[in-house]
């Protein structure tokens, strides 16, 4: 058995685990359903330990086999744009905090950072998080039986809130936080701003004029900018998502007051909280992610339980083995003695008839009678092989070659001499024409004794009576 599978047997993170997501928001603390498990969509922050919060709101359910992921709010991280360096993707990520050194209060040793390419220019957008937070949650999430799955941050949630736009300006109010106008692009934030000495609510009882003209002034001066900036990208739809407002008196006032599209994000008027819920599942897994891998806790399958319980399946799999070699041996030995016994049976055997064999040994006279046999024996054969050599035409006779010539007798041809053994066939005769020697022997191929038969030697001339004489002959003759 390999060591792989006896590992594989103590793995449980194979096991299938529900995800359970919460926004953290400034005051708030969103989740998302979770199947068979009841649980409030949103709890309020008591002060700012949002940690204890979610803490005494995860203790009350059942949390066995639970993954968590987190969205943190814009007020739990920084953001950074800088040039893309030049080395490998695989080891930006751990070369992120020391490019940031210069721009960093933190050590870099204090911090976690992720990166996203932005689409516009050669530029990365990081995100930064202190590791101290990261690590607080992750132990208080143990302490509860609860695995950390991702760290997000909310702009990335944002970026995906508009499905069928890949590019928009979103203006986004969160309780107890001041408002902000992001452009994102691919999905992906490239330029954010917050915008102070802006107070809400701007809509309802307390609208005022002056507050919607600043911040309309404020927006359009983000948008000249971002014009000048991103060339190669349509901004011209803005989506509208702010708590504590009314948010169709805020687009109508934003519409006369801008020149691009002022649009609702969704067409209920929801808190940032539950729109961030419902598209923090679309994220994929290459979104940010401000948990890394080095963080995670390691599995120990190397403990003492488990090499006690694989020892003991060493220790049962060495006595199956041991028990079957044993079996085995048993089997063994029994067929050993049985085929020595017959070794010694086919031993005396042979003894036995070694020794009726020198009884039977033969005479010299029958010895030099089996070599006379064999001579005469060798002899015949000879005379066999002599036999064989003539052909089925000596055995047949040459009636049927003569027959076959007197077929063919022609006017203009005349045979006075016919000379036929086993290898050859040689004619004289005389003819009226030399051209009709060659038209008689095509006539050859008609006979079934003649066919086949060719001529190696043609001789034509002219007796003294001038008459054409000719001779056939199928061999060479011998010089």
């Amino acid at each position: 058995m390999k060591i792989q599978s006896l590992v594989g047997k103590f793995k449980r993170n194979n096991q299938v685990r529900n995800t359970l997501t919460v926004v953290v928001q400034p005051g708030e603390l969103f989740f998302s359903p979770l199947s068979g498990v009841d649980i409030l969509s949103k709890v309020s922050v008591e002060g700012n330990a949002w940690q204890e919060t979610l803490r005494h709101t995860l203790d009350g359910i059942e949390t066995s086999n639970l993954r968590l992921d987190v969205v943190l709010n814009s007020k739990l991280y920084q953001t950074y744009q800088i040039d893309k360096p030049n080395i490998p993707s695989a080891e930006l990520r751990g070369a992120l905090p020391f490019l940031l050194k210069d721009l960093i209060n933190e050590k870099v040793t204090d911090i976690l950072a992720d990166s996203t390419q932005l689409p516009a220019g050669n530029k990365l957008q990081v995100y930064v998080v202190t590791k101290s937070l990261v690590i607080e949650l992750q132990k208080m999430l143990l302490a509860l039986g609860i695995e950390l799955g991702r760290v997000l941050v909310e702009d990335e949630v944002w970026g995906v809130s508009v499905p069928d736009l890949n590019s928009f300006l979103l203006l986004q109010r969160s309780k107890q936080r001041s408002f902000r106008v992001s452009a994102f692009v691919e999905h992906h934030c490239a330029f954010q701003r917050t915008m102070r000495g802006i107070a809400s609510p701007l809509t309802g009882v307390a609208t005022s004029v002056l507050q919607l003209d600043g911040i309309a002034l404020e927006l359009q001066r983000s948008i000249d900018y971002l014009s000048s900036q991103l060339r190669g990208t349509s901004l011209h739809k803005m989506k509208v998502c702010c708590d504590e407002e009314v948010q169709q008196e805020l687009i109508e006032a934003l519409n006369e007051r801008l020149n691009v599209s002022v649009t609702g994000l969704t067409e209920d008027q929801r808190e940032s909280g539950e729109v961030l819920v419902e598209f923090a599942s679309q994220l994929g897994q290459t979104a940010i992610n401000l948990y890394p891998d080095s963080l995670k806790p390691k599995k120990e399958y190397v403990t003492l339980k488990n090499i006690a319980i694989c020892w003991s399946i060493v220790a049962g799999l060495l006595v199956t083995i041991i028990a079957y070699l044993y079996v085995q041996h048993s089997y063994l030995d029994n067929d050993l003695k049985h085929f020595i016994e017959k070794q010694q049976q086919s031993e005396q055997k042979l003894s036995d008839l070694n020794k009726r064999l020198a009884n039977h040994k033969p005479s010299a006279a029958k010895i030099a009678a089996v070599e006379r046999l064999k001579e005469d024996i060798q002899a015949k054969r000879a005379s066999l092989k002599a036999v064989a050599k003539f052909d089925e035409s000596q055995q047949l006779g040459y009636s049927g070659v003569m027959k076959a010539l007197a077929t063919l007798g022609r006017q203009d041809i005349s045979l006075n001499h016919i000379f036929i053994d086993a290898n050859s066939m040689n004619l004289q005769g005389l003819a009226h024409a030399p051209q009709a020697i060659p038209n008689w022997v095509s006539q050859f191929k008609y006979e079934v004794n003649l066919v086949g038969r060719t001529f190696e030697k043609l001789r034509i001339g002219r007796n003294d009576q001038g008459i054409v004489t000719f001779e056939l002959n199928t061999q060479q003759e011998q010089k």
